[in-house]
């Protein structure tokens, strides 16, 4: 783990590793955040925390020893060098003999998700020398060059084909060690990936997360904080509700299940709320707005009995929205809003035209009348997930840390 450095584009007045998140006595550094997370590996034996050279040494172990740790993971801290690639090959140099697989890791990225580094590891045992976790890139791209006082674009890559990488980056410890040993310039190689494909390996890629984010600037400090307070550096009492909101075809139920099966939490889907109600007499005009009604009136029941709650529901309409969030503060309950969308149409076009029903006598929507349906941002929604880019697995995990 690679803890090494300053930070002056932080400008935080100390090593970056050390800043505390949140900035208040109970918050932790940003090193303490990054193990915590990185802890939790699965089969972890080994973890070499480089830190900066000097007090900043001392200041690191004192910051990790509130972290609690697996008994049968060692935990060293060991100063760093001048550049990034001395500071790994300190790292390299502390490894036991017995450890094979070697994963690099910035602790500046404190809240990468356990799952990102188990998606690693399992690609490295899996027969790829060199792993690196990425997200697609979303911004147009430009190759410029400089022209007197102003830049000029040389070309427009097709960022289909680009990733932003993060870390942890996974390798065989002999591919790493090589490469540190072999590579000429290594200096000049802003990752490890880079210097092992400079060697002539094969970097293999798997998905990454937002939430493996490195904090450079103090806007980044400002998104790590609040992810930070998401995640309970206050426990909470009194049971969660999550209350998923998004057109048809989003993928609602999809997240609830998963959610569901994680927690131990009630599902409240209001389509098998309004089927039932009209499965029982009710007439579709007579309806109107009683499946939410009765949904509602079932989720306070199960708050009440210190339950975690789902609710799957389109919610496009502000007065339901409002009902949820009176719902949470009555029942003393934590609400975790969550807008979900699809912004690839073709996507999310191609999963409306594709499903089928699981509801007996539940008429699924066109995709003409989900086109049709008006559609306006939830204010104050504590997550909005593009289903089309995240997956079920992560997307659960970014609500579970909110419900925390």
């Amino acid at each position: 783990m690679v803890a090494a450095g300053q930070g002056t584009r932080l400008a935080a007045g100390r090593p970056k590793a050390l800043v505390r998140v949140p900035d208040t006595s109970y918050g932790r550094s940003l090193v303490a955040h990054a193990l915590d997370h990185a802890a939790r590996t699965t089969g972890l034996t080994q973890v070499v925390v480089v830190a900066p050279p000097g007090p900043g040494t001392a200041e690191v172990e004192e910051a990790l020893a509130e972290v609690p740790v697996p008994e049968d993971v060692h935990v060293a801290v060991v100063p760093g060098g001048a550049e990034r690639t001395d500071s790994v090959s300190a790292g390299l140099a502390t490894l036991r003999t017995d450890v094979g697989i070697v994963l690099v890791h910035d602790a500046a990225r404190a809240f990468t998700p356990p799952e990102v580094f188990d998606r690693v590891v399992h690609t490295v045992r899996s027969g790829h020398a060199a792993v690196v976790p990425a997200l697609p890139v979303t911004d147009t791209v430009k190759a410029v060059r400089s022209h007197g006082d102003v830049e000029i674009v040389t070309g427009t890559p097709d960022r289909a084909s680009l990733r932003a990488v993060q870390t942890p980056q996974g390798f065989l410890r002999e591919t790493l060690e090589r490469a540190h040993a072999q590579v000429v310039g290594a200096r000049r190689h802003t990752d490890d990936a880079g210097m092992v494909e400079a060697s002539g390996v094969h970097v293999a890629v798997v998905p990454g997360h937002p939430r493996a984010m490195k904090v450079t600037t103090p806007l980044d400090l400002v998104v790590a904080t609040a992810w930070a307070e998401v995640q309970g550096e206050g426990a909470r009492t009194g049971p969660c509700l999550v209350v998923l909101s998004g057109l048809p075809g989003v993928g609602k139920t999809t997240l609830a299940r998963e959610l569901c099966a994680r927690r131990g939490a009630v599902h409240l889907r209001v389509d098998t709320v309004e089927q039932s109600l009209l499965g029982s007499g009710i007439r579709e005009t007579e309806l109107g707005a009683g499946g939410y009604a009765a949904t509602l009136a079932i989720a306070a029941d199960q708050l009440r009995v210190g339950l975690d709650a789902v609710a799957d529901l389109v919610n496009a309409v502000p007065e339901a929205r409002e009902a949820w969030e009176e719902l949470a503060e009555s029942a003393g309950a934590r609400l975790v809003r969550v807008e979900l969308v699809c912004a690839d149409e073709e996507v999310h076009r191609a999963r409306v035209e594709d499903r089928t029903g699981d509801i007996e006598g539940h008429r699924l929507p066109t995709w003409a009348q989900v086109v049709e349906r008006a559609w306006e941002p939830w204010p104050g929604a504590e997550l909005r997930i593009d289903t089309g880019r995240t997956s079920v697995a992560d997307a659960a995990t970014l609500v579970e840390e909110a419900c925390r």
